[in-house]
Formats: C-alpha cells, structure tokens, sequence
C-alpha cells in the first residue's frame, strides 16, 4: 500500500524543490545525503509507479534524478546496480561537475575484502561496458560506446596498452574535426576507464592497497605497480615552518577487528589530510584510511538498510 510521503512525488512544486536538493548534492558530492535520498526516492518512486506512468515528464524526471544520485553514492550499491548503471546510463556521469568516476568504483572495489571477489566485479563490469548502446558521439562514423571500444582495442591492444599506440591514437581523436573537446574528453574517460577495470586486482598495476615500503632506509609507496619515493619530509617541516596547519594530537584510526570506525574519526582524519602535502608519507597513509573508512560506513549502511 502506497504511503500518504510519497504521493508528494506527484507535486510539481515538490519536483521542482528536489532538484535544487540534487544539484547541491551533487555539486559537493554528498555520498551519505545521496545515499540517504536515493533509498528514499526508490522507495516512493516503486510506490507511485502507476500513477508516475501517467505522467512521463515527472517519471523520467525521477528516474534520472535517481541515476544521479546512484553516481555520487556509487561505491555503496549492490553490484547489480552499479552493472546496470554503467552498462546503460554511462554518459549520465558527464552532467555531473568534476565527477571522478574511477574514484568512485575503485572505492567500490576497496570494499570488496577478497581479492577473487575484485576480479569478479572487474571483469563483470568490463564485460558490460563492451555491452553499452549508449551514444557516445554524434557525427562520426563510430558513434556508440561498444563500437568505440572494440576500434580502441583494435589499435591499442587488449591484454597491455601499447602507450606510444594510445598517445598517437588520442592524437587522432583531438585533431578530428568530427568531434568535438567535450567528446573528445568523454572518449578520454572511457578509454582510461576500460584500460583500469580490465586490470586484475592480483596483479602490480591493479592492486588497489597503495603500502608504504622501505628500501634501504628510504621511503617508497607501491602504487600500480610502482615503486614512488617519498621525500624526506622536507616539504612538510617548509609548510609547518611558514605556518601550515599541522596536526595536533593522533588521529583515531578504525578498528581493523570489527571493522568499525570510531566517533568522528573520519572527520579528523579528513582534518588531518589537509595538514600534509600530496607527495608526503602521511598524506598517502591517511587517505588510504579515509578509504577504509568510506569501505567500513558503506557496509555498514547496507547492512542496516537490509535489517
């Protein structure tokens, strides 16, 4: 039975409030509110299915403005609803303001505890990406996401890329006139995209965990495969020495054992970033615990949401 809440779905004014809602979220990429809403909306939309039928400008409105929402709460859907959200709604991604669609999946992939499982959903989504219909372009020849894949493929190389083949093949898509720098940037995202996910998990370039290693007393991250040298913090003692901001007591660090993180730690850990620059030590650890973090409050937010 359909509740009193959702028959507001049915109120233009409701759906022109909503958007304002959406843009803000997805502006700032407010996962936990795009979550919260999403769930919401699906809920209602299922609800008022008939009625939404009825009139199709608000039904494909909502349906869109869930699709949205699934973008920026991404890493936090079931499989299947990220298979099917990538598979037919990939260039959906582009109205979104500085979206980082790799960002969002690897956190996906992040929460996936078992490197066979990464696999899995790695090679599922590259096998559906090869699937999409979706247009992608409109005046060349190649115009469809399928069609430009297996053209990229053909000159590049499946198993490796061939990155002088790639570099030279960008090139020849920058300098056709068919097409345009918006989809000359959407072809880029999708290329990038596909040569990411078709990589294994188990080995150096797919490997998601960025550790810290040392060698012979210098600091090193292991990040895709290779080996990155950490200054010896010489950058941060400059930022602390002209007044940066610097951290000032331990940042609390999730329970690895229960896999919960504490009151507010991800708040001063977010806090704790900002202290140091990109290329220190500290930086690349902390974010990798952010990352943990996002991991442990999306499981457990679907697990609350099936309780």
């Amino acid at each position: 039975m359909a509740s009193e809440k959702s028959k507001k779905l049915l109120d233009e004014n409701y759906a022109r409030s909503l958007q304002e809602v959406v843009d803000y979220i997805l502006e700032h990429d407010s996962y936990a509110e795009a979550l919260q809403l999403y769930r919401v909306l699906k809920k209602a939309v299922s609800e008022r299915s008939i009625e939404l039928k009825a009139q199709p400008r608000l039904n494909e409105f909502y349906r869109e403005t869930m699709l949205r929402l699934q973008y920026i709460c991404l890493p936090a859907l079931e499989d299947n609803e990220v298979y099917s959200l990538l598979k037919n709604n990939f260039c959906l991604q582009f109205g979104i303001p500085d979206y980082d669609l790799w960002a969002k999946v690897e956190d996906k992939i992040f929460a996936i505890i078992s490197i066979e499982g990464r696999n899995e959903f790695r090679e599922s989504l590259g096998k559906l990406i090869i699937e999409n219909g979706e247009k992608i372009t409109s005046h060349t020849d190649t115009k469809i996401i399928r069609d430009w894949i297996k053209k990229y493929v053909s000159e590049i190389g499946l198993e490796s890329v061939d990155k002088l083949a790639k570099a030279q093949f960008l090139l020849n898509l920058r300098n056709d006139k068919q097409i345009s720098p918006d989809e000359y940037n959407r072809l880029n995202v999708l290329f990038n995209f596909y040569d990411r996910i078709k990589l294994a998990s188990d080995t150096p370039q797919g490997y998601e965990e960025e550790p810290a290693v040392s060698i012979n007393n210098e600091l090193f991250i292991f990040r895709k495969g290779v080996l990155e040298p950490v200054s010896q913090n010489k950058s941060i003692g400059q930022e602390r020495a002209s007044g940066g901001a610097t951290l000032s007591g331990p940042v609390a660090l999730p329970d690895r054992e229960s896999g919960r993180p504490p009151v507010a730690a991800f708040s001063d850990l977010e806090e704790a970033l900002a202290s140091y620059p990109e290329s220190s030590l500290e930086y690349k650890a902390i974010k990798q615990e952010i990352s943990r973090l996002k991991a442990a409050k999306f499981r457990e937010a679907q697990k609350s949401d099936g309780a």
